[in-house]
């Protein structure tokens, strides 16, 4: 096989290779004006904590309200279509933000409701994607697609908010959001394409509008997608394991900034090179995970993503040891940081690959939304939960307590009908 054709098969197909670039830009865009808009708050609006907790909420509320309806639009339309609306409302957000800040007419409530807007449109992109790639991917190379995927967000997480803290000391708030709006564009030019070239591909889905026609009792049922999750083990198992991983990882990383601050002494560069060696991992691992879901039987690995991050929380309050050694201090952060991310992304790799197979296709939108939204709920509550419970009994008890829930979110994974009964297909 020369070099041309390795590429190509690496990347499976010319229509998948675009969804990927639009992962990447996409990702990129989000990832810098998520730093962009508190910046916005913060300098430009002079916002208390407080409010800058409602911007931040703001985007899950929007996946609380809306995240069922654009699982059944995914469904209904296809899922290359609803990605191509998602970023073109994304695009018209940001855009309207842009405006309303260079024309120096910006509110707190405005920024808030273009943040549930910019919500809607990433949940949308999300979503439409689980669809998407199934409907672009042969089954056999369903979790090299995934992982492809993951290492794409891998780089638009890291890069995104160094872009963005530049362009917003460089051009200002309001011209720093246009590289987002341009991603926007971008992506949803690739989808376009994607569209206009591949219409036969899509045909299953006019299929699957038929069988939902003749299947009423599912496709006018609102909460089908939760009734789903809640009646097959396999998907249940991994939605409330990682609606609960989700809950403490919040909580975690809520307490984790005071606590490595104020306790460990590390300075902004020192917080940065550990989230650096987060992005590292989560691009390792992304390139690996393929080839360790083939050694190792899918239910098993998935515990083990869950308990190996629980294991690296736990470094962080214990590096407390080192106190007044700052370089050994700083080393075990940034372990506890590569190995969390590591198998944090195996998990999202593995997961997502499991329930493509599981999930009948015309319900992948409902099924994922109905996913996202149990993990989407609890991240704002596990935030909250653990500033005060470090307030209360302080950071480093916090932090342990953060660990015993991360590790125990594993015990939804062992039930008889769980991810242990799920029989790696033979393409695997």
């Amino acid at each position: 096989m020369n070099m041309v054709a390795k590429i190509e098969d690496t990347f499976i197909s010319k229509s998948f290779s675009r969804v990927l670039v639009g992962q990447i830009i996409s990702v990129t865009g989000s990832n810098a004006t998520a730093v962009v808009i508190p910046l916005i708050a913060v300098i430009t609006l002079n916002c208390s904590s407080f409010e800058v907790g409602i911007l931040t909420a703001a985007e899950s509320l929007a996946a609380a309200i809306f995240g069922i309806q654009i699982g059944k639009w995914c469904d209904k339309i296809g899922p290359d279509k609803t990605m191509l609306l998602s970023n073109l409302i994304g695009a018209m957000a940001t855009g309207a933000l842009f405006v309303v800040l260079y024309l120096n007419i910006i509110s707190f409530p405005a920024l808030v409701f273009l943040m549930l807007v910019i919500g809607v449109a990433s949940l949308g992109f999300d979503i439409s994607r689980t669809g998407y790639t199934v409907a672009l991917v042969p089954r056999e190379r369903i979790p090299h697609a995934n992982s492809l995927i993951e290492g794409a967000n891998a780089v638009g997480e890291g890069i995104g908010p160094s872009i963005g803290g530049w362009l917003f000391n460089t051009v200002g708030s309001a011209f720093s959001l246009l590289f987002d709006f341009a991603s926007y564009l971008t992506s949803s030019l690739l989808v376009f394409v994607n569209i206009h070239q591949n219409k036969q591909e899509y045909a299953q889905y006019d299929q699957q509008e038929h069988d939902a026609e003749d299947a009423d009792e599912i496709g006018n049922d609102y909460l089908a997608g939760f009734k789903y999750v809640i009646s097959n083990g396999i998907i249940k198992s991994i939605a409330f394991s990682a609606g609960q991983f989700n809950f403490f990882t919040s909580a975690f990383f809520t307490v984790y900034y005071v606590f490595v601050v104020r306790n460990l002494n590390m300075n902004a560069t020192e917080v940065g090179l550990a989230a650096t060696f987060s992005g590292i991992a989560g691009i390792v691992s992304a390139a690996v995970t393929g080839t360790i879901i083939k050694k190792i039987t899918p239910g098993p690995l998935y515990i083990y993503s869950l308990i190996v991050p629980s294991l690296a929380a736990v470094l962080v309050p214990l590096s407390s040891i080192f106190a007044g050694h700052s370089s050994i201090v700083l080393i075990t952060v940034c372990i506890s940081q590569f190995l969390w991310s590591f198998a944090i992304t195996v998990s999202v790799i593995l997961g997502e690959s499991i329930k493509q197979i599981v999930a009948p296709e015309g319900m992948l939108g409902q099924v994922s939304s109905a996913e996202r939204m149990i993990a989407l709920v609890a991240e704002p509550i596990g935030a909250l939960a653990g500033g005060l419970c470090a307030g209360a009994i302080g950071e480093k008890i916090a932090l342990y307590i953060c660990v015993l829930g991360l590790g125990s979110s594993a015990l939804w994974t062992l039930g008889k009908d769980g991810i242990l009964s799920f029989k790696k297909p033979k393409e695997w």
